[in-house]
């Protein structure tokens, strides 16, 4: 008889667990363009050197997400006296319109330039964000 309470209890206790969320991302910048608001997030609320990933959202006036089709990302930082570095970025977007997962490959700390190109069903656009890689 107390297997069979036990077992009750176990069960109750699995299905009454909340599920494991993905951790929160941390805004690291937003910037306003035309009628959207793109925002740079990650996990740890930084960007860091070598191989790593965040996020870009689209947002319009309301805070809603937006959908806005294909997206491009480029990278570069800037040296006095030298071309500018290229980093490596590959985009995808994620089973939520208007968030994309960003993996990227920044092989320098400092501070880096992404240019964000856009064009699909909210219009064609473009901004760059600046991000210190850490």
């Amino acid at each position: 008889m107390h297997w069979g309470l036990l077992a009750v209890i176990a069960s109750c206790t699995l299905a009454c667990r909340k599920p494991e969320q993905a951790p929160a991302l941390k805004e690291v910048q937003r910037v306003h363009a035309g009628a959207l608001d793109v925002v740079l997030l990650s996990a740890s609320g930084a960007l860091k050197q070598g191989k790593d990933s965040f996020v870009l959202e689209f947002r319009g006036a309301d805070g809603q997400l937006v959908d806005v089709g294909a997206v491009n990302v480029n990278a570069t930082m800037v040296m006095a006296g030298m071309a500018p570095m290229l980093g490596q970025t590959t985009i995808n977007p994620t089973s939520t319109k208007g968030r994309y997962e960003v993996a990227s490959n920044l092989n320098m700390a400092g501070s880096w330039r992404f240019t964000v190109e856009w064009n699909g069903p909210a219009g064609k656009g473009s901004t760059s964000l600046a991000g210190t890689v850490s």
